[in-house]
């Protein structure tokens, strides 16, 4: 065994280290092509020059059997007749700049067709021969839509006969209800063209969809004399059932008060109303204020009512509290309570965003304007709770909610270990007044569980605004997170 000794200078290549888990290593890069010139594609054949050639090799041309070919000055034109049809069944006009022009039973070809834009509608680039074959071959005649109303999208196409299917008939004729873009032809295996059948879809649909709306009863309210006789009879029938089960419900409540009610004498009655009048006295006068608005939107239509202010934040309090409890009374029509839609254009006066808005320091500001002395010290507060991780899609914004948001682009970079985090907690400030009733959210955080270092800037910054935009003196500063 001979012992290998290293050369000096050289870089050793045996029995060294190994990964544990090898990395996988990049692509090489593909190799440059090189760019090559385009390669000269062979121009198209030309098959006839001019008309003069045009006419003299059709002249000689021995093959058209069942086509009536004639040559004028400034045109050709190629005719197949079938008995007992008196137009041609295919018409070719070749004129002096031999663009070509093909008509079946006497209708044109439109001047999207495939055979048109295939040969550019010249015999340049394609033989008479080559073109009879291929009408005679490949295509057959369109049998059109089959329609019973008359739409401006379609056209009748008569086919005169020289003998009649029945023996009185006065003109003999074929006809076939085609679209206006119909291709007139379609292939040999095909009944009707690409045109007329998407005509027949959406036709299809739409008698469907009208046969469903004719099996719909009519508004209570529509015209007579525009409606359908067969809703207006769903509509009667509607009614009716309708006024049976209102009239059966109206019975089963008569008899039933004239076996549970009770009859009240004057003096009882009398009695009620004393006791009343003395209760007014005692009660509060939010209280007094509620029944007497319960009694004017209770005597009020149900259309354009007008709430009062009080009765708005009362009913906001109580929609904050438990909105499924509040429907529940707002259902039940003991009282007369505002929707919880119109409720939302309260409550969302300002909308809310994450961080310092100066829409809310204004309205804290205009809070605070008249309190003096004492009243302007303030204690503020702020906490953490954990909320439901998920994405919102704001839809009049367009703007996904959802994310960590500090409030400030500069901030969430400089403090957040990740800006495209969902947020699971929420951080909140709130402002309580130490000699007053005040209770003020000053402020909201999408966070994942604040740190110091995310909260002292936000800590101060509102300690800032109390202090210099509302002018309102801090005595108390309550420490309270939820660190990771």
């Amino acid at each position: 065994m001979t012992k290998k000794k290293a050369r000096f200078g050289a870089l050793p290549k045996l029995n060294m280290p190994k990964k544990s888990h090898e990395t996988r290593k990049p692509e090489p890069r593909p190799k440059r092509t090189v760019v090559q010139d385009l390669i000269n594609k062979p121009s198209p054949q030309v098959h006839y020059k001019t008309f003069t050639e045009f006419c003299q090799r059709l002249s000689k041309l021995k093959s058209f059997q069942n086509w009536n070919i004639g040559t004028f000055p400034d045109r050709a034109v190629l005719k197949q007749v079938e008995i007992p049809y008196v137009l041609p069944k295919f018409e070719i006009v070749v004129d002096d700049s031999l663009a070509f022009t093909v008509r079946v039973y006497g209708c044109c070809f439109p001047e999207d067709h495939p055979v048109y834009l295939d040969y550019r509608r010249t015999v340049r680039n394609i033989s008479i021969n080559g073109l009879v074959k291929l009408l005679e071959e490949n295509y057959s005649l369109c049998c059109g839509v089959d329609t019973l109303e008359m739409t401006s999208t379609l056209f009748h196409h008569v086919v005169p006969m020289s003998e009649g299917l029945e023996e009185d008939e006065q003109f003999p004729h074929k006809g076939y209800w085609r679209v206006k873009d119909c291709l007139v032809v379609c292939g040999k295996l095909e009944q009707v063209c690409s045109a007329c059948m998407e005509y027949q879809k959406c036709s299809g649909k739409a008698k469907k969809a009208k046969s469903k709306h004719q099996l719909t009863p009519a508004h209570v309210n529509a015209p007579i004399s525009k409606t359908d006789p067969e809703r207006i009879k769903l509509t009667m029938q509607q009614q009716r059932l309708r006024c049976y089960e209102l009239e059966r419900e109206l019975n089963e409540m008569r008899n039933e008060l004239q076996k549970s009610s009770i009859e009240v004498d004057h003096e009882l009655s009398n009695d009620f109303a004393k006791l009343f009048d003395s209760a007014d006295n005692e009660i509060t006068p939010f209280m007094n204020l509620f029944w007497q608005q319960q009694k004017k939107l209770f005597s009020s239509s149900r259309t354009g009512v007008r709430y009062h202010p009080m009765l708005i934040r009362f009913c906001l309090s109580l929609a904050a509290k438990s909105p499924s409890c509040y429907e529940e009374l707002r259902k039940s029509k003991v009282l007369v309570l505002p929707s919880q839609r119109r409720l939302k254009d309260y409550r969302n006066a300002i909308k809310p965003q994450r961080g310092f808005q100066e829409e809310v320091i204004e309205q804290l500001r205009t809070e605070t304007d008249c309190y003096f002395d004492v009243q302007r010290y303030v204690v503020l507060l702020f906490d953490e709770m954990k909320v439901m991780a998920n994405l919102v899609l704001d839809k009049t914004t367009g703007e996904l909610i959802g994310f960590t948001d500090l409030g400030d682009p500069n901030l969430n970079f400089a403090v957040l270990e990740k800006v495209d985090d969902v947020a699971t907690h929420a951080l909140a400030f709130l402002v309580r007044g130490v000699c007053t009733e005040l209770k003020f959210g000053l402020a909201h955080f999408a966070t994942t569980g604040v740190t110091a270092a995310q909260l002292m800037p936000l800590f101060w910054e509102a300690v800032c605004i109390l202090e210099t935009s509302c002018t309102v003196p801090l005595i108390v500063q309550r420490f309270r997170t939820t660190q990771n």
